[in-house]
């Protein structure tokens, strides 16, 4: 009786909880990787695009929000979506003419909800941030109030 109970732990059992979990990690992990590092195609009229950073954007109507105190322009912030309306191509300037979407509140200076704005194609791009936006989400979590 004493030879099978030192068998029993000269041969232990592997905990099949580790190898489940590196293989749910890796189903996880994998698509994000392959999606970040992917090529991103042009930029055509009623794509959603992202900001790249802050950036300062020139409204397409100049005069459409002075009375709530912008002088014309207002500050985009890091990922914000983005409907192309016209692209650069189509324009005699360059500029890609998009609508600011979402209905989250912005505080002055940022863009209000719903504007027209114009941007260049470095301002822009097809894929949002993901690294950027992660880390944002565990800042959210670990460091708010």
């Amino acid at each position: 009786m004493a030879d099978s109970v030192q068998s029993s732990t000269k041969d232990p059992r592997r905990n099949p909880l580790i190898p489940i979990g590196l293989a749910i990690l890796t189903v996880l992990i994998i698509p994000p990787l392959i999606y970040s590092i992917g090529p991103q195609g042009p930029i055509k009229k009623d794509n959603v695009v992202f900001s790249t950073g802050q950036h300062r954007a020139n409204f397409a109507n100049m005069n459409q929000f002075e009375i709530l105190g912008y002088q014309g322009f207002c500050l985009l912030e890091a990922r914000e979506q983005l409907l192309v309306l016209e692209s650069a191509e189509a324009r005699e300037d360059g500029m890609y003419l998009l609508h600011k979407m979402g209905s989250r509140k912005k505080s002055f200076p940022g863009c209000p909800s719903q504007a027209q704005v114009l941007l260049h194609e470095h301002q822009i791009t097809l894929k949002p941030d993901m690294w950027g936006g992660i880390e944002d989400m565990l800042t959210r979590w670990f460091l708010s109030d």
